[in-house]
């Protein structure tokens, strides 16, 4: 199992301008080539397929879990296991360790302010070492360090943008974008539409949309619990709307449905959404596990996934939930309808339902048989396995990144 090392660098606290962190400016682009290192000979993503191995680094700032963290471990475990060299670069947290547990190389490193020149040269002195074939990140932090590191030595640079709030069309996007030219990639149809209307300059780039992609459990269900199990496993945040399903929960207990609710994840609305479950007769009913870095356990001892939140860039957890056989229940909006598995459109409902929504599709599958859950379960399974399996994800990926087919 690799062992995570720390990349450390004294930063000043003071916050620098980003172009003061450019050691060239757009006059001096072929100094470009100059560093570039020996070993990457082809240009990915320039129509020419780079047949060794490749060197891939995810590169993640924040601590806070989200998709793309889940995205990039999911996606580089697929690289590996395809022979591919992938490395994890995020602070010391749950993201690198999850990333070790599972195999991966995982590094501890300290961004810094935007810009900085010590950070910069640490993120060359790296790629340069790990001899890194493309760099993938996130967010602008990572751009403004990491993203320039691998411009100077012409290694090509992702901008994985995982939701339309990401970024705003201000000045130092546009100056980020025209300098360092990064390949735009997002997770859906919706935010790629989202994010060209919101920032034009981006229409000018080439910009994808992939699935993310997850591993479905070997066997289709075969089982429907007794009572019948909900889970929910969104972050406890205002924008994720657990108080509307808790509402439609209290309203299903008093019509006397027999049902248990799971609710994964933490965040600030935690305290509030317990004091609504007691205030709604409904805590009994409801098992609060926190926030949990492997949910597997519960998804597979649950019957149908809840996606509460008023509006996703995609859901890759509902991606996994329909991987483990779940009946999904979510709002018709954002990029959910892209993954919807076909036959079960009747459990997607208006947005403007709130919880009369989430009420009136619980319990059409509280009140369904056994046999028609399963039924729906198995359909679940089968559109994950066929739709959005991982392999299949990651070799539209490396397509992508490539410019050739996968075996081409």
């Amino acid at each position: 199992m690799p062992n995570a090392t720390c990349i450390k660098s004294r930063l000043p606290r003071q916050r620098m301008l980003f172009l003061r962190g450019l050691v060239v400016n757009r006059m001096d682009r072929q100094v470009n080539l100059c560093f570039a290192h020996e070993s990457l000979r082809l240009r990915i993503g320039r129509g020419q397929m780079r047949k060794a191995p490749l060197t891939i680094a995810f590169l993640a700032s924040t601590r806070k879990w989200g998709g793309v963290k889940t995205w990039s471990l999911d996606m580089g475990l697929a690289l590996q296991q395809r022979g591919h060299k992938v490395i994890i670069l995020a602070p010391a947290g749950p993201f690198v360790d999850r990333a070790i547990r599972m195999g991966l190389q995982a590094e501890r490193v300290h961004f810094g302010p935007d810009g900085n020149p010590l950070a910069i040269r640490r993120f060359l002195r790296f790629f340069r070492a790990e001899k890194v074939d493309c760099v993938v990140v996130n967010l602008s932090k990572e751009m403004r360090t990491a993203g320039v590191a691998a411009r100077l030595l012409g290694i090509p640079l992702v901008h994985r943008i995982g939701a339309p709030g990401d970024l705003k069309d201000r000045m130092k996007t546009r100056i980020t974008q025209r300098l360092l030219s990064p390949r735009l990639l997002t997770c859906s149809d919706y935010v790629r539409r989202s994010l060209l209307e919101k920032i034009p300059l981006f229409q000018k780039y080439e910009f994808a949309a992939i699935h993310p992609g997850t591993r479905p459990v070997e066997q289709p269900p075969r089982s429907v619990g007794s009572p019948r199990r909900i889970i929910v496993t969104s972050q406890l945040r205002p924008e994720k709307a657990h108080a509307q399903l808790l509402e439609a929960l209290s309203d299903l207990r008093r019509r006397g449905h027999r049902f248990r609710c799971v609710i994964a994840g933490s965040g600030p609305c935690e305290g509030a959404l317990k004091e609504q479950g007691e205030a709604l007769g409904v805590a009994d009913l409801i098992e609060w596990v926190g926030f949990v870095q492997n949910v597997t356990e519960f998804l597979q001892r649950a019957d149908t996934f809840v996606l509460p939140s008023l509006r996703e860039p995609l859901g890759i957890a509902l991606e996994e939930a329909m991987a483990h056989g779940l009946v999904p229940v979510a709002r018709r909006a954002g990029g959910v309808p892209e993954i919807w598995p076909p036959g079960l459109d009747h459990f997607l409902f208006p947005p403007e339902e709130n919880a009369g929504g989430f009420a009136r599709v619980l319990q059409t599958i509280l009140q369904a048989s056994d046999n028609q859950i399963l039924q729906w379960k198995r359909t679940a399974w089968q559109h994950a396995a066929t739709s959005f399996h991982i392999d299949k994800q990651c070799d539209e990926f490396l397509a992508w990144l490539t410019g050739e087919p996968v075996g081409g």
